[in-house]
């Protein structure tokens, strides 16, 4: 059987983080209590690379989703920014399938993990986090740190209140096939829907990949079951909406309404641009390395005890108004 790192905490009578700390020799560790992770280590055969000699770079890995949303890649770019900003060394592995190349970094020497994502991380380092505001994560362990929480469900009462305002009755949802975002905007979306005690919500949702082609077919799919408008999860999910309903000789937003989720200079520069569902990338950004900080005990703004609480805002644009009669 595997040895992880909550087998030695458990050991020690110590935090995962405390451990993580002592075999990254990273932090202040009281000599007692580095000398008992140690010992538990040993005494439960845990071995990995962090038992090298110390090396005062700290290394993180900024992780982002194999297939990740634009503002994700954002977020991303912003806090490598800034930890890189304040001496330390950042990896920037991909979240795949087997977490392959997360691993990777964790052996290559990375002692945290710092990820714009709402997924459960089972990984030996601690992992810093959004969560959803409404879902409690049944999944958080001791090793991960929520550094922030996005409000989906405030975000698409906005989209649906717009669009209910405009007349539309008959609204469906463009997701990903997979993923955790996918999953919670679903859920979400089956919950704030307006139709949602008059028939089977469900039957709105199309789950397609994150492309151009899959914008196109959930357009469609949707516009023939009489949809007269679209929340779209991807930006490029969002392109092959907007095309398929040209292809068919109609227009956006006489014929389909359609709200993006995210903003971006494409966004603003679709035809005709979209109305969205903002995120505020900067302090999202600001959340993830200041609760890094904290974990780390460097210098520096640390997160506050409740972790801020962001919701989307709705910027009404083009791409929605009343629809045709």
């Amino acid at each position: 059987m595997t040895v992880r790192i909550q087998d030695v905490a458990n050991a020690a009578g110590v935090s995962v983080t405390t451990v993580s700390r002592v075999l990254s020799d990273r932090g202040i560790v009281a000599e007692s209590t580095r000398q008992k992770v140690l010992d538990a280590a040993h005494k439960v055969g845990y071995s990995r690379s962090t038992f090298l000699p110390r090396n005062d770079a700290r290394f993180i890995a900024v992780a982002t989703p194999q297939d990740p949303e634009h503002w994700q890649l954002e977020v991303s770019r912003l806090v490598n920014a800034e930890l890189q900003s304040h001496g330390i060394l950042t990896m920037t592995p991909l979240i795949d399938t087997h977490l392959e190349s997360l691993e990777t970094s964790i052996r290559a020497g990375a002692g945290l993990v710092v990820t714009p994502t709402f997924t459960h991380l089972d990984v030996d380092v601690p992992v810093v986090r959004f969560d959803e505001t409404s879902f409690a994560s049944p999944s958080t362990s001791a090793n991960e740190t929520i550094a922030a929480k996005l409000d989906l469900a405030t975000g698409l009462s906005l989209a649906f209140e717009h669009l209910t305002d405009l007349g539309h009755r008959k609204i469906g949802l463009v997701c990903k096939d997979t993923g955790e975002l996918a999953d919670l905007l679903a859920a979400r979306f089956l919950a704030e829907h307006p139709m949602r005690h008059l028939g089977d919500a469900n039957d709105w949702i199309v789950r397609v990949s994150k492309s151009y082609s899959g914008g196109i077919h959930a357009a469609l799919r949707l516009k023939d079951a009489g949809g007269t408008a679209v929340i779209v999860q991807g930006q490029l999910q969002l392109f092959g909406v907007l095309d398929a309903i040209r292809k068919r000789g109609l227009t956006v937003p006489r014929d389909l309404s359609v709200v993006g989720i995210g903003d971006s200079l494409t966004t603003q520069y679709t035809g005709p641009p979209a109305t969205v569902l903002s995120l505020d990338t900067v302090a999202m950004a600001q959340a993830l390395a200041a609760a890094t900080r904290a974990v780390l005990h460097i210098p520096g703004e640390h997160m506050k005890s409740v972790p801020p609480n962001f919701r989307p805002k709705l910027i009404a644009r083009g791409s929605t108004s009343a629809g045709r009669s």
